[in-house]
Formats: structure tokens, sequence, C-alpha cells
């Protein structure tokens, strides 16, 4: 049996109903919706979705909350780096003076460190522009001497 939906795919079940644009939305939808996802907890690609919002591993049998179309949004992943930024600002606040000004000093010399780099470049590239711009001095030769 061959291919009865290829340009419309999933949507082929709505046949000509709701107008192309709807159906070309939905379709990317019903896609992102049905694809398995890997799972954070056993690494297998074995998530899929049971309800909207409702996420469940066959792997691991674990149920996750996620978004309603995809498993991971795009809120949820700038809300988690947001926390993850905040948490290690707290961390950082809470540790004693002396070793919140080693780790200070530490950054210091890795910046230090990057900017030296950079400089030693700067200085081997402004050499060799030397070099190049330095015109041929013509002095006398053997033979105009002699005339």
């Amino acid at each position: 049996m061959g291919i009865r939906t290829k340009k419309v795919g999933i949507t082929g079940k709505y046949a000509t109903r709701y107008g192309q644009k709807l159906r070309k939305q939905v379709k990317a939808i019903e896609i992102l919706q049905r694809v398995k996802s890997i799972c954070p907890f056993c690494g297998k690609k074995s998530i899929r979705r049971e309800a909207a919002g409702i996420w469940k591993c066959r792997g691991c049998r674990r149920a996750i909350a996620g978004g309603a179309w995809e498993f991971v949004t795009t809120a949820a992943t700038t809300a988690k780096t947001t926390i993850n930024r905040l948490k290690k600002n707290l961390e950082s606040r809470k540790k004693p003076e002396k070793e919140r000004e080693e780790d200070e000093e530490e950054e210091q010399k890795q910046k230090k460190g990057q900017k030296d780099k950079g400089e030693k470049k700067e200085k081997k590239g402004k050499k060799e522009n030397k070099d190049k711009e330095k015109p041929k001095k013509e002095g006398k030769t053997k033979a105009t001497k002699k005339k």
C-alpha cells in the first residue's frame, strides 16, 4: 500500500477542511508532540506524550511534567538557567570572605592570562606588519661606485 498523504502528512485526516494555513500549523505541532525525546533520568530515547503536559518514559516508567506539545519548552529552559544562575549567586554570597577573595583572585588570574595571550598575539602581528611596511633601502652598489 502506497503513501496516501505525501504533502499533507499527518493532517491528511482533515482532508480539505479548515484551510491550508491552519492545517500546516497543526501539522507542525502534531509532529512535535509525536517525536520521542531523550529521558533525563535513564538517557534512553523513549519519552512519549501521554496527555497535555504529561510525558512518560517507557524505559524507566517515570512520568515527567513538560510542555503541552514539546517535552522541553524554551520558556522552561530560560527559567532553569535563571534559577541556576541565582543559586550560584546565593552560594557565592554564603561563602566566607576568604574563600570569596580566593575565587575572585583565581578569576582575575584567568582573565589576565587570557589578556596576556591576546597581547602576545597582537605584538607578533605588529612585528610582522612592521617588517612588511619597511621599504628596502636602495644603497649604492659596486657598479655605481665605479662610475
